[in-house]
């Protein structure tokens, strides 16, 4: 009696945990569509508790590459900027969590000489309320000026 009891509770175990289906998921409030732009550089902030993320078009990575301390006419940046928040399961390490902002920089012209740099600044919802904006000439520098991150 005892054996088949075991053997009726081992199956339903079995079947049981076989039925469950566990994927992955992502958190999708984490992560952003660079609309086909591609990674240039990151940044974390630790003072802040931020963790940003420079995208760029082709032209912006070249720059980034050459380390050109000029921004390039065709250039366009994205730099996205969120909220650290503890990561589950790894203790002492942080990870993007809300958006705090996003930032954009166009940089357009004929040649070198005569560039226009359009720049736009978008707070996140837990950016400080009535905070101002960071000051634009110093956020294009900081922008332009990341050298692109090396992957091996």
């Amino acid at each position: 009696m005892n054996n088949r009891f075991i053997y009726v509770l081992s199956l339903t175990l079995l079947f049981a945990s076989c039925q469950q289906t566990r994927y992955a998921t992502l958190a999708p409030e984490y992560l952003f569509d660079a609309k086909g732009q591609r990674l240039i550089s990151s940044l974390i902030d630790s003072k802040k508790g931020t963790i940003s993320v420079i995208y760029g078009n082709e032209i912006a990575i070249k720059a980034a590459g050459n380390h050109s301390p000029k921004a390039l006419a065709g250039a366009e940046y994205t730099l996205v900027t969120w909220k650290q928040k503890e990561m589950p399961g790894w203790y002492g390490t942080n990870m993007n969590g809300d958006l705090y902002s996003i930032e954009t920089l166009k940089v357009q012209g004929k040649n070198q000489q005569q560039i226009h740099l359009e720049y736009l600044f978008k707070a996140g919802h837990t950016y400080p309320k009535g905070a101002e904006a960071p000051e634009r000439n110093g956020r294009i520098n900081l922008i332009t000026n990341q050298p692109a991150a090396v992957f091996p």
